[in-house]
């Protein structure tokens, strides 16, 4: 296994993000795709892997289309909100509605315009499957849980011995409100399964095929252990508040349980990322030889993004290129491929058989997808 490598400095890229900032400022965002696709060459640029790097393929005029017509809506958007408010939920029933088009859109798009070792990336999906994940499943657990409120609200108080005695109603609230949480939370690992599933089967480096098998289980698992880990210190904390009472240390128990909040919540989510990007790396494929390896820790997550939010908080916005690139670095360095046996042979067949494949597909919908992650 070989990590990938990025070679990239923050200073170096101040100076691209520096006048990317102005030209869009200066232009009214006009400049946005073409800052956008600058940004994105410079990281794919320095993203190497065994001495070869990736590379972006688009250009700001192909990003520009889909960026305006975003603009547009949104202006629209806000306009109708303050003289029509009544029409705000029609735009954004319309928003959902085209939202998996966007999604399979983005991922044609952006995976075409990638490339690595001169072999281009390409997505298959089928639209139909994309409307599937990402609007029918949701409203689909959307019903159930409605359905479960329904069918509750009707039901316990039928059941109640006597009208005078709440016991039941409340008994019967929390067991309703646990089993919606349940539902809940396996209807957003089954999305999550499906849509990963979805991604990596349908992607391609050259004529080579991404493959992966999931399981909806584990990553409702991980999602529980995260929870649980935010919760755990949560409860201490508030329930030490509670001890204390009102007194005139309160505002400072305040802030530290404030500040405690916000790095338990940022360790219960680091822990998520870093354990299902582990999982799904270690069941994924290329062309059932290739495969992949992420050794990114939940704390080393967790203390980059912190440290990163710190620096820009306190410089006012100026550290952003050093964050994103120290972000890049963790990123990367803990993404391996198995390049042990015939890789570079394999990356030369698909030179051959796949190099076509990049041509240019016009102006596109453009949407960072977590596709590699």
């Amino acid at each position: 296994m070989e990590a990938l490598r990025f070679t990239g400095a923050g200073n170096e890229y101040f100076k691209i993000w520096i006048v990317n900032v102005l030209l869009t400022i200066i232009t009214l965002g006009i400049y946005y795709p073409w800052a956008k696709v600058r940004n994105r060459r410079y990281f794919y640029a320095n993203s190497t892997l065994n001495d070869r790097n990736f590379e972006y393929h688009a250009t700001g005029k192909q990003l520009l289309l889909g960026f305006l017509i975003g603009l547009v809506l949104f202006v629209i958007y806000n306009i109708v909100t303050q003289v029509a408010p009544q029409f705000a939920l029609f735009f954004m029933g319309f928003f959902i509605l085209i939202l998996p088009w966007i999604i399979w859109r983005s991922l044609i798009f952006n995976m075409k315009v990638s490339s690595f070792s001169n072999v281009h990336f390409s997505f298959r999906g089928a639209l139909k499957t994309s409307y599937l994940i990402f609007l029918g499943y949701p409203l689909l657990i959307i019903f159930l849980i409605v359905m479960v409120g329904i069918i509750a609200s009707v039901a316990i108080p039928s059941l109640q011995s006597s009208p005078s005695d709440p016991t039941f109603l409340i008994i019967g609230g929390i067991i309703i409100g646990v089993f919606s949480m349940i539902l809940y939370a396996f209807a957003i690992a089954l999305i999550q399964k499906k849509s990963k599933e979805y991604m990596l089967n349908n992607s391609f480096y050259g004529q080579g095929q991404f493959s992966t098998e999931l399981e909806t289980k584990k990553f409702l698992s991980i999602y529980a252990k995260g929870i649980m880990l935010a919760l755990l210190p949560l409860v201490v904390m508030g329930l030490g508040f509670v001890g204390m009472g009102v007194g005139p240390g309160a505002e400072i128990l305040f802030i530290v349980a404030y500040f405690g909040f916000i790095i338990v919540s940022l360790l219960a989510g680091a822990y998520i990322m870093s354990r299902i990007r582990a999982y799904v790396y270690e069941n994924t494929l290329l062309d059932d030889r290739v495969a992949f390896e992420s050794t990114l820790g939940a704390r080393a997550l967790a203390w980059v993004i912190f440290t990163n939010l710190l620096m820009i908080l306190f410089t006012l916005g100026l550290a952003m290129p050093w964050a994103k690139v120290r972000m890049a670095n963790l990123m990367l360095e803990n993404t391996l491929v198995d390049t042990s046996v015939g890789f570079d042979e394999y990356i030369t067949q698909e030179q051959a058989r796949g190099g076509a494949i990049g041509e240019q597909i016009g102006e596109a919908f453009d949407v960072d997808m977590d596709v590699g992650f």
